[in-house]
């Protein structure tokens, strides 16, 4: 239950963030993370960034608790996005690639060392 309104409200602060996902313009920075499947932390970044993913099948079946805090002034879309990025691939070990203006690949990297 706890995770299905953290999912909720994510997305509704996403919604909130960002107009359109297009939009490079500034979102508001409140993005709260408190060991939240990655999965999660992912839908978020899709929906902020508006690309599809190409998901590596590992990612899938990870359960590494992501913990970020976003909060503070507007920031423009990339710098939150970056924010996101970060977190998986320092605290999950996904890597998160661009393919093409609509596309990312998001893989599982087992090799880097993630915070615990």
């Amino acid at each position: 239950m706890k995770r299905i309104l953290l999912l909720i409200l994510a997305n509704y602060l996403v919604a909130l963030s960002s107009s359109s996902a297009d939009c490079p313009k500034a979102v508001n920075n409140i993005l709260v993370f408190d060991k939240a499947q990655p999965s999660l932390v992912l839908s978020v970044y899709g929906k902020l960034s508006g690309h599809e993913f190409v998901i590596d099948s590992h990612v899938n079946n990870l359960s590494s608790p992501v913990t970020l805090k976003v909060i503070g002034p507007p920031q423009p879309k990339e710098e939150v996005l970056k924010e996101l990025r970060d977190a998986l691939l320092n605290q999950a070990g996904i890597v998160i690639t661009q393919i093409d203006d609509k596309r990312e690949s998001v893989t599982f990297n087992d090799g880097l060392r993630v915070e615990k």
